[in-house]
This record gives structure tokens, sequence and C-alpha cells, in this order.
């Protein structure tokens, strides 16, 4: 679900290397990888994912079925699906080469205010998404031209990816996957919102924006606009006109996608996109005087921003509080500010003074909104990598904050890191365990946090002092820990956990007590739950009535009471002992506004609910059943071996007056790059070289092993150049070489270690033959120091 992860220049670094890409992709070749097979597609995993892969297995069939009947195409070939966890995060690739097509899924779940936080399932989702991709781009050049031209191509690309816009392709996949789960971004409720905010805001992106990254959220524009406007095109063609555009992009006439589309549309996409946004401006200012005739509660900006921003979280005495600040060029960095209003200073009183006086007539700025908070500290990315989620311990000096740290094997997991704010010191909990969201105990000693591990998030407790793990409740593929808080005296944890498309809010204890759902069961999902002081109420975000807004939960009785209304997103709620007052984020179409709200301020009666008609500023309900995508019986697994071949011929040559030579290269390969072969050979006439070589890896275990053999000719006496005594450089030289290699990644550190002999024979005209021996060792070592605006790179040999 990256944007256009088959760019070109991708696609050519994966000609010898398919998916391993040489450290584009860690696929960890020396893991225990399985193998289980489908009718359509062959899936490749490591054993400790098999919880998560298998279930997914069982349906990929159904997935096939239903989004090739949808699209109208099906890759000619078998699909070769990769499952990896890189960097544990949610994501996905298709690589739609029409001889060898391929999905890697990356299997952590999304948290619900990703927009593809909501779903049944995630693989299900995830692989709908990324098959649409294939199927959707494998579509055949019916050309006989372009054909021909790119079967001589060692990377074969279809005629859709070539042609179509990013938007057209991201907007599809997106499209794909609400048609047919009813879930994902088309029907969640942060696609509408996104768009409603920005309409608003007459901050649409405009057509020639849509496909690029620029603005606050720019990237993401291509999914969540461009499948809207495909949903509007449909209600204006039908849901074939899509197909109809796919066919004419591919047909035997060429065209260029503006063409292919205004003969199935009527109009150029630039022109028909400019009548969506003018729709689509109309609905959200539909939905805004909806809001605004019942009143809107948007609280009181305490810190304007631009670019994202994490959620606040409130000293124990509510004097300060922690953010996470985004930037749109560099890494992002935790600041801490006082909660109280920064004063007007002295030094500025004295700046208005003398430019009033230098220009009595001038009108002085107006205060449209806050001023600027100091941050009394500051803690900076660690070589590159930014830190997450700040929550204070009791004692308000130490922050809990995670960092996403290399493992050593190409991969990064988020860990748990103390921070004393006030000394500046850091220091490292966990180690390899996928942290996320911790919150600490009341006593300061443990922290409830959710682990995520191979696709599956548990809800465990950690204790600070010496970084232990401890499961208090099991995750599952469709199950999903998110956000734990705990309740004031400790004893009660509150939780979201997504089962059955929908996340809901559960209390449990550190001890594992059985998870008790406390929500109303209105089908509305609700996430960011905390407690107020009191221990009987929660805030958390609530989607009733189809907008996120803070919400009041009365674990008493029961009942719920709105907070806010506004017309984009309020999320993260935390509660300020000080004031009693509500800090939380805000959405629009610059960045995440931090602000705050008093809860005795407002007096919201009731839940606005959205009409579905005006989506897509509003959510939408399917109009039709989505797919169950049924299981089906699979094959026992196997163990991967050498993995399937792939295969690769290279032919060149050279032509020069010292003389000519034919080459050949033939390389095999395998998915996750376990065995690999490179068999080079060169027949030179009149002098030229003359050889060839075979270059093994074998990456089964650690140390890796590779082994080379090669033989070269060189006669530089039969060159067409006479010259005398050449004669007596004529040589040839066999040999071999084994070599054990294990290499560590841990992101600005690296390290190659290597130990290795060599045998040959030097023969020639003027040599004796002689046999040449050599061992070796070797270590290689790089460091990189990174700051926000500095890159330092030191290596040794």
């Amino acid at each position: 679900m990256q944007k256009r992860t088959f760019a070109l220049l991708f696609l050519l670094l994966l000609v010898v290397h398919p998916l391993r890409a040489q450290g584009v992709l860690p696929t960890r070749p020396f893991a225990d990888w399985r193998t289980v097979e489908t009718d359509h597609f062959v899936v490749h995993y490591p054993h400790e994912m098999a919880e998560w892969t298998l279930p997914l297995v069982t349906r990929l069939e159904s997935v096939h079925t239903a989004v090739s009947n949808l699209v109208g195409n099906v890759p000619a070939r078998r699909v070769t699906v990769v499952v990896v966890d890189p960097y544990n995060v949610a994501n996905g690739m298709a690589l739609p080469f029409l001889d060898a097509p391929a999905m890697i899924l990356w299997p952590t779940p999304p948290a619900p205010r990703a927009g593809i936080g909501h779903h049944a399932g995630w693989a299900e989702l995830l692989a709908v998404h990324e098959f649409g991709h294939l199927a959707h781009l494998t579509f055949p050049a019916r050309n006989p031209r372009q054909r021909l031209l790119w079967n001589l191509l060692p990377v074969k690309l279809g005629p859709v990816t070539r042609r179509a816009p990013r938007w057209a392709i991201e907007g599809y996949a997106t499209y794909i996957e609400g048609r047919l789960t009813a879930s994902g971004r088309p029907y969640g409720a942060f696609r509408p919102a996104i768009l409603r905010q920005w309409a608003l805001e007459g901050r649409l992106p405009t057509y020639g924006q849509l496909s690029g990254t620029q603005g606050f959220l720019g990237g993401s524009m291509a999914y969540l606009v461009g499948s809207a406007f495909l949903e509007w095109l449909v209600e204006e063609r039908g849901e074939e006109s899509l197909n109809h555009l796919w066919r004419r992009l591919s047909a035997r006439r060429a065209r260029s996608f503006s063409e292919a589309f205004a003969g199935v549309y009527g109009g150029r996409p630039e022109d028909l996109y400019a009548r969506f946004t003018v729709d689509l401006t109309s609905r959200a200012l539909e939905v805004r005087q909806l809001l605004s005739e019942e009143g809107l509660a948007e609280g009181e900006i305490v810190q304007a921003r631009e670019w994202a921003t994490g959620d606040p979280a409130l000293s124990p005495d509510g004097s300060r509080v922690a953010v996470v600040l985004g930037a749109r060029d560099r890494p992002s960095r935790v600041v801490i500010w006082r909660t109280q209003e920064e004063p007007d200073t002295e030094e500025a009183a004295r700046a208005r003074e003398r430019a009033r006086q230098r220009d009595p007539l001038d009108v002085p700025d107006i205060q449209w909104r806050p001023r600027p908070r100091q941050a009394i500290a500051t803690l900076h990315p660690v070589d590159g990598r930014p830190h997450e989620a700040p929550r204070f311990l009791p004692d308000g000096r130490w922050v809990l904050v995670t960092r996403s740290e290399p493992v050593g094997d190409g991969t990064s997991r988020p860990d748990l890191f103390l921070w004393d704010w006030e000394a500046g010191d850091l220091s490292r909990v966990t180690r390899g365990e996928g942290i996320r969201e911790a919150d600490p105990s009341p006593a300061g000693r443990t922290a409830v946090a959710v682990r995520c591990l191979n696709g599956i998030c548990d809800l465990v407790r950690v204790a600070l002092e010496n970084g232990s793990v401890n499961v208090i409740h099991h995750g599952l593929p469709n199950r999903v820990f998110y956000r734990p808080r705990y309740s004031p005296n400790g004893r009660q944890i509150v939780v979201a956990v997504q089962e059955a498309g929908r996340w809901r809010l559960a209390l449990t204890d550190d001890n594992g007590s059985d998870l008790v759902y406390v929500d109303p069961d209105d089908g509305a999902s609700r996430y960011d739950a905390s407690f107020l002081p009191d221990g009987r109420t929660l805030v958390c975000v609530s989607e009733s009535g189809g907008i996120p807004n803070l919400e009041l939960l009365d674990l008493t009785g029961g009942g719920t009471r709105p907070v806010t209304r506004v017309t984009g997103a309020a999320v993260a709620p935390d509660f300020n002992r000080r004031d009693g007052s509500l800090y939380f984020l805000r959405l629009h179409s610059r960045g995440v506004d931090v602000n705050r709200i008093h809860t005795d301020s407002v007096l919201l009666e009731e839940v606005v609910a959205l009409d579905p008609r005006l989506a897509p500023a509003a959510p939408a309900v399917a109009a039709f059943a989505p797919d169950t995508l049924p299981r089906l019986t699979i094959a026992r697994p196997r163990f991967y071996g050498t993995g399937p071949s792939q295969y690769r011929v290279l032919p060149g040559g050279t032509f020069a007056t010292a003389g000519n030579a034919l080459h050949a290269t033939f390389a095999r390969t395998d998915p996750v790059g376990r065995l690999t072969w490179l068999a080079q050979g060169s027949l030179g006439q009149d002098g030229a070289w003359t050889g060839g070589s075979l270059n093994l890896a074998w990456r089964r275990f650690r140390p890796a092993l590779h082994a080379d053999l090669f033989w070269a000719r060189q006669q530089p006496s039969e060159q067409r150049l006479v010259v005398e005594g050449l004669e007596e450089f004529d040589a040839e030289y066999l040999g071999g070489t084994a070599i054990g290699e294990v290499a560590r990644d841990f992101g600005v550190t690296q390290h190659r270690y290597r130990l290795g002999a060599s045998l040959g024979r030097l023969q020639g005209t003027a040599l004796d033959s002689e046999v040449r021996r050599l061992a070796f060792a070797e270590y290689r070592g790089m460091t990189r120091q990174i700051s926000e605006n500095r890159y330092f790179s030191q290596s040794l040999d």
C-alpha cells in the first residue's frame, strides 16, 4: 500500500533478486521459512508468522475470485506472496510483473486512527487491496508491437502500469477494498473527515496535485480522493465503466490515459475531477450547516500547528504537556511545554511600541492564534530515529517514550525508553519487543502496553526496572489491542479492542481478568480511552454519528455524553488535573492543532448523525453485502528449502581493437534470497578474454556461505594489433574461493565479518605453473551520526 511501489527504478533493482532487492527489503533468509500453495498463489512465510498467515491463505482463492470478477482480469501467472515484518508497521506492496506477479504483505495491523484501521480483518483487507493492484495492473497489452518489445525486456510491465497516473492506481485498489469488504478507507470515518475538512478549507488537491505527495497528508490523497473520485464516476456511468477504462488503456490502439478516460466518461479527467470537487464541497457545506445549526464545540487552540502532531500527554500535576511535533522535512521531536499560556514579554511589548512610534497610522496585528509555545525540554531524534508516544511517570520528571530500533538483521522494532527531561538522560528499557502505546502505573514501577510481533498484538505489562514483559491478554489475527490506560488507583486497565470490524472499550487488570466491554453496543467504534480522576468516567473518541469526536462514558450507568462537535476529527484526549480541561488533537488541512475544552462548558444534547447520502463527505453505508470471502481447505505447509527458482538471462558483448567477445550471465535466486548463484561466461577471439565464473551464496544459516569458481584465459599474442613480445603475457588462471560471512545491521552501525580461503593455479607462456594459496579474515564496519541538519559517516576496512 505504499505510494506506487512498482516504480520503474525499484523494478529494475529486482531483476536479479526479485523480492529480496538486496537490502531494500530485509527478508531474513536464515529464518525458518515455510511454503503453502493454492491454485493461484504460492505463499512463503516465516514459521513464527504462521498464526497470522495460514488463516489468510484459506481465503486467498476467494479473494482471487472476488477481485477478478470485479476487475475483469486475472494475472496470467501464479502469484508469489511473501509475508515479512521488516519495520513493525502496517503496509504492503504489489509487484505487477506480467511474468512473475508478487505481493509482499506486512502483518502488523493498523491503529484505529489510520485510514485503514476500519476492517473486519487486516490480513483480508490487505490481500484484497494488493491483489486488486495485480488484477488491475496486469491487463496484457493487445498491441503486438508493444507485446514484442516488452517480452524482450527483463522486466515485463503492462500498459496500465505504464500509463495510469498514481491516483488511478492507488484509488482503484482502495475502491476495490471498500467494494468487496464494505470496510477499509471508503467505509471508515477518517476518509470523509479528511475530504470534508479539506473541502471546507478550500484545500482539496488540484488534479495536478492528486498523484503527488506535497502538503500535509499529500501522499495519501491518491488513495483517499482518488477512490472517492472513482466512486463518483461509477455513480455517473456505472461500475462497468471502470473495466471499460482499463480495456481501452490496454487496447491494440495505443492511447494515453486522458484519451482512454475521455472515451468512457465524455470528458478529460481534469475537467470531471473539477466537477467532482464542486460536488464534494457542496456536500461538505451541507454537513457544516447541519453541525452549525446544532452548535459546534471545537474548544480553544492551545497551539496552532502545521504538519503532524502526536497525542498530548499531561504531567500528573497538570503543569506540563509533552507532545510529538512532526515536520515536513525532518524527523519529529518530543517537546515539553508549560500548560500555562506564555506571557507577553517586555521585549515584544517594546518592539510593538517602537513600531507604533515609527508609523502611528499603521494597524497592528490582531492575535488570531496563540503565541508559539516555548519548549522547556526537547528530545531530539537519535541517529535519525524519532521518539513517539510520551507519557509522564508519577514523579513528573521521567517520561516514557518509544523509538524504533534496529534488531541487527535489517529489521526494526519499537522499544521502550525512559527520558529524564530535566537532566536530559535517556535509558533503554526493552530490546526487540515491539512495544508501543505504553502507560505507566500510578506506582511508576510497571507500564501497560501493546506488543505487536509477527502480526499479533498482545496486551502486556512491562517492568520498568529490568524490561521484562508479561502477557496480560493474548491477541489474535482478528483481535487487536490498542492504547491501554491505567485507572487512577491502578486496579483497572481500559483498552481498545478490535473484533468483528469494530473498535470497542474493555476493562481488565494487571492479572489478566476477563475482558469486560463497557461501551454501548450501538455499532460505533470507540478508542483513545482514558480515565478521569474519579475513576468512574472514561473520556474516549467515539465515531457515533460518523465523525470522530470526544465522548464521556459513565462506567456506573453506561450513559454517554458528547464533549466535542467538530467538522473534521477530534482525537487523543488527555485530562489536565490542574484546570479540569481535556487536551486533544483537532484535524485541519495544514496539520493537527493541540486544543483543549472544559467538559462543563459545553452542553451537547445528542450526537448529530450524518446522512450517508452525503458521502464521501460523510461515511457511506454499503448498498451491497460484502463478499464473505469463504474459507477453503488448503494444502499442508512444507519447509521452504531452497525455494522456487527464479532465473534471469542477460546476454552481452564487447567489440574492440584488442579483440571481440560474447558474454552471457545466467542468474538464479528465490523469493527470499536463500540460495543464489550467478554464472558468467565470456568467449573471446583475437586475444580477448575467455573464461567463466560461478558465484554461489547459501544464506540458510548464519554465517552465510559463499563459494566462487573461476577460470580465465587471455592471449595478447593473438590480437590483431601485432606488438613484439606480447606472447610473454599469455596466461590463464583457475581457482576458487570459499567464504563464511556474518553481517549485522543496526541501522547507523553495520558490521561485516568474513573468513575465507582461496586456492588457484596460474600458468603462462613466460611463467612456470604455480599454485597460489591464501587464507584471510576481513572486518568491515561503518557507523553514521545523524542529526537534524548534519550527517557524518565513518567506515573501517
